[in-house]
């Protein structure tokens, strides 16, 4: 038989109906092969072949295993654990994994409800098997010294077909005890084929597996391998700092990763090895939206999203010759074997787009859950399995992962999927990765919260937790920000790998880890907004730091101007500032340290530029002291500035190493004509007087009467029946212009970055700071 399976026959029965008969089929055709590798260690086909008949006989014969009956396997990532698994199934057994890091209870549960008679574990383990299964009648069998030796290599005669049970699979367990998945020699050998379909992987290929083979990844892996005679490396365990070199290594051409494993290894710092490897396409499950071109192109492969479960296999995917499932956020559609539906909670079927819960029918599917009637009949109903995913499908057919019915944050009246905001998080270079759960709250019900796992030497304080929200804040709706932030050194993992909230909330009440509510944060910042006769007056309120503005202040900033820019509210707005200024622009105390911090703080300026822009509404400057920098740019967007004698311009960029930024590029020019280049390149200090007769300020005010003077300009430019909106439209830049400035400066900014003299400016300014404190 050939290896390689063709696409288009992802749809069609497995040539061999069980596991057993494939590796037989493999021995015979390609005796000598690689099979399996684990370390510098490998065997080949007809090895491993002979091997599982010795050991299927031994268990046979010495230890009385009949068909049916359960054997427990509860070791690490050696090649035992495979070995074991297949000879069990040569003995028309039945094999029950078990994760090699439980702990008495854990073990206790699943050898009980399992009935395993038989454990084949180590050394390191036998001691504690032994005491849970005390003056019972289990065997326990260390694999070091299997005593297989002796037996014939030839199979035992059992008569295996596909409807055989293989595998007590149990799953994460994420409520209650883990359930048991029934899953027959037709479910692997069918999961194998249509994986081999779908990839097109043949004996060539080099087939490489992270996950402990207790859990589903690593078992469907080797039934790929059986399929396409393909070699399967299995590395220890995985780890995101040496999985990429193991994959050069190794010459690995194909790898299955899921959860967080991508978000942890884009992470890891570039290397120019990185597309220094021979893989040809990775099936991912979990594939970061606003990464997966990045991950493409890091490692020069495919990566396409494959969506399954224990109870079903795989049931999604999306091809690899479709390079629009690139960054689209689809699982992709449904294998020619399955049928899925998107639901209602009375079980309608739901139009496009609408949200509701994925079912699935079609094989392969499990027999249902171990000893557990009732669970079975609440999954699988009609053949149906209910999923608990709640999905969208989308115009193209595709389906797009919103989250989990029980993973689901009920704010107020607002419900938040806790896999968008955690996606939200994790895109934030100071996190590794995140989880998001409900914490009860007396008004909205519930309020988000995430537990955070920190980047290496990023700090666990409250204004690292700020930055964080404030940065996921730019893309989620107000009501899905995180309130709460707790800090954690790791995540407890259920057995596929995925984060156990219920254990996570469990530990976080016992002992909590640092832990920061943001909630009294987010409304205000330094920001007061009033009205005063129909005109919203923003007033930034920081006077002893001259009215400085972090990421946040702006961010905010941006957001009151859009608020009260559609003009339902107010005729106009007036910008001010407490104190002696009207703000000292970016607050150098919380500069950017990272090239990514760069860029955030340069679009958040733009944020501000463009919201003034686009109301329809007058927005006045009252510059009642001095206005550094980019909060003097602040002034120039608006569409006039008022000042005081105590009024003064200072753009200090060019002296200290600062690119220009908020768009002076096209508005000071515009404004000033050829004072631009005097203001930029010279940095002078312009006073009031200077100020207003060359065009920075509209007029002079006496102090008391700013505010005023600001409001009647205000409604002066806003009669009734006005169309002042219009004109404002036609007075102002253009955006193509402004957007054009933007991508100037962000490029100049880049530029200053890679040199080091933003960086240096940014330090001088700090040190010169630091020497004045010193001497007062």
């Amino acid at each position: 038989m050939t290896a390689e399976v063709a696409f288009e026959r992802l749809g069609d029965d497995p040539a061999v109906p069980t596991l057993t008969e494939l590796l037989s089929r493999r021995a015979k055709d390609s005796p000598a092969r690689e099979f399996l590798r684990f370390g510098e260690w490998s065997w080949s086909f007809a090895e491993i072949d002979d091997w599982t008949s010795r050991l299927a006989h031994r268990l046979i014969e010495v230890d009385g295993v009949r068909p049916g009956e359960r054997v427990a396997i509860m070791l690490p990532n050696v090649v035992h654990w495979p070995v074991v698994w297949l000879a069990v199934l040569k003995a028309g057994a039945v094999a029950v994994p078990v994760n090699s890091s439980y702990q008495r209870a854990d073990l206790a549960f699943v050898l009980r409800d399992s009935g395993a008679r038989v454990v084949c574990t180590d050394a390191e383990r036998s001691v504690l098997i032994g005491e849970v299964v005390a003056g019972e009648d289990v065997r326990v069998i260390d694999v070091a010294d299997d005593g297989s030796e002796s037996f014939p290599a030839t199979p035992p005669a059992v008569p295996i077909d596909g409807g055989a049970l293989a595998n007590l699979q149990y799953t994460s367990g994420t409520t209650g005890f883990p359930k048991a998945c029934m899953l027959t020699h037709d479910y692997w050998v069918r999961l194998g084929w249509i994986c081999a379909a779908a990839t097109g992987l043949g004996a060539d290929d080099i087939l490489l597996t992270a996950q402990p083979f207790s859990y589903m990844d690593p078992q469907w892996n080797t039934a790929l391998a059986l399929t396409a005679g393909a070699p399967l490396v299995v590395l220890p365990r995985f780890s995101a700092s040496t999985f990429m070199a193991d994959v050069r290594r190794h010459r690995a051409t194909f790898f299955y990763v899921l959860g967080s494993m991508p978000t942890l290894l884009f992470k890891q710092p570039p290397s120019p090895e990185d597309r220094d490897n021979d893989l040809r396409l990775v099936f991912c499950s979990g594939i970061p939206t606003g990464l997966h071109a990045k991950l493409e192109e890091r490692w020069d492969a495919p990566w396409r999203e494959v969506y399954g479960m224990t109870e079903s296999g795989i049931d999604l995917f999306s091809p690899f010759d479709d390079p629009g499932a690139v960054g689209s956020g689809s699982l992709g559609g449904p294998v020619p074997t399955k049928q899925v539906r998107v639901v209602g909670p009375d079980g309608a079927d739901l139009p496009d787009g609408e949200a509701g819960e994925l079912i699935i029918a079609g094989t392969p599917m499990m027999n249902g859950y171990w000893n557990r009637p009732e669970d079975t009949a609440r999954v699988l109903r009609d053949g149906w399995l209910h999923t608990g995913d709640v999905v969208v499908r989308r115009q193209d057919h595709g389906i797009r992962l919103v989250g989990r019915i029980k993973d689901m944050v009920r704010r107020g009246g607002e419900n938040v999927a806790s896999v968008e905001v955690e996606a939200a998080l994790e895109r934030d270079d100071l996190v590794v990765s995140a989880a998001v759960v409900a914490e009860p709250d007396e008004t909205f019900g519930e309020e988000v919260k995430a537990f955070v796992r920190l980047a290496a030497g990023v700090p666990a304080v409250r204004a690292t937790a700020e930055r964080i929200v404030e940065r996921a804040g730019k893309e989620l709706a107000r009501f899905k920000v995180p309130r709460y932030v707790e800090f954690v050194a790791d995540f407890p993992r259920t057995p596929s790998e995925r984060v156990s909230k219920p254990a996570l909330k469990a530990r976080a009440a016992a002992d909590p880890g640092v832990t920061y509510d943001l909630g009294a944060r987010r409304p205000r910042g330094f920001l007061d907004v009033g009205v005063v006769r129909d005109v919203a007056v923003v007033t930034l309120r920081r006077p002893e730091k001259l009215n400085a503005m972090d990421v946040a202040t702006r961010l905010r900033l941006a957001s009151v101007i859009r608020e009260f820019g559609t003009g339902e509210r107010v005729r106009g707005i007036v910008l001010t500032g407490e104190g002696r200024a009207f703000s000292a622009g970016e607050d150098l105390l919380s500069a950017p340290s990272t090239e990514a911090e760069m860029r955030e703080a340069f679009a958040s300026f733009h944020d501000i530029t463009r919201a003034i822009l686009e109301t329809r509404v007058p927005v006045i400057a009252a510059v009642n002291g001095i206005a550094v920098g980019g909060a003097s740019e602040i002034t120039l967007c608006c569409d006039a500035r008022i000042g005081t004698s105590a009024t003064e311009y200072f753009q200090p960029e060019n002296g200290r190493g600062i690119t220009i930024s908020n768009a002076s590029s096209v508005l000071l020019r515009r404004l000033v004509g050829n004072h631009a280049t005097r203001l930029i390149l010279g940095s002078p200090r312009v006073p009031a007087g200077e100020a207003l007769r060359i065009g920075l300020l509209d007029e002079i005010v006496e102090p008391a009467a700013l505010i005023d003077r600001a409001v009647d300009t205000v409604i002066d430019w806003t009669p009734e029946g006005n169309t002042t909106a219009l004109h404002l439209a036609l007075l102002r830049p253009r955006a193509e212009d402004v957007e054009a400035a933007f991508t100037r400066e962000d490029l100049a900014a880049a530029e200053a970055w890679a040199s080091g003299v933003l960086r240096a400016g940014i330090e001088g300014f700090l040190s010169t700071r630091s020497e004045k404190e010193t001497s007062t």
